[in-house]
């Protein structure tokens, strides 16, 4: 299981976790405006994987991702999305299995 909350020590120069929550842009996935803080933790475990899309232009993306976050978590970041078919099939297994 990945760990959330990747580096227990961090430097004194580092992007604090929440800093930057109060941000808010446009979610091209979404289609509305969302705060950072929700990019940070979508509804699942480790951080929307267009974080550096989105962000970079903001915020120093890059450093915040490496300061906050472990490699274990950067590198699911950077994993394509499971093909929609597949992520159907999911959805409909788990509602199968609650009803």
């Amino acid at each position: 299981m990945l760990s959330f909350y990747a580096k227990e020590l961090r430097p004194p120069f580092s992007i604090m976790l929440t800093e930057h929550d109060t941000l808010s842009r446009r979610c091209p996935m979404l289609g509305h405006e969302v705060a950072f803080s929700y990019c940070r933790r979508p509804g699942q475990e480790i951080p929307c994987s267009r974080m550096f899309d989105c962000w970079w232009e903001a915020i120093d993306i890059q450093a915040f991702v490496a300061d906050n976050y472990s490699e274990e978590i950067q590198n699911a970041m950077i994993q394509p999305p499971k093909p929609k078919i597949l992520s159907l099939i999911e959805i409909i297994e788990q509602a199968r299995k609650t009803t």
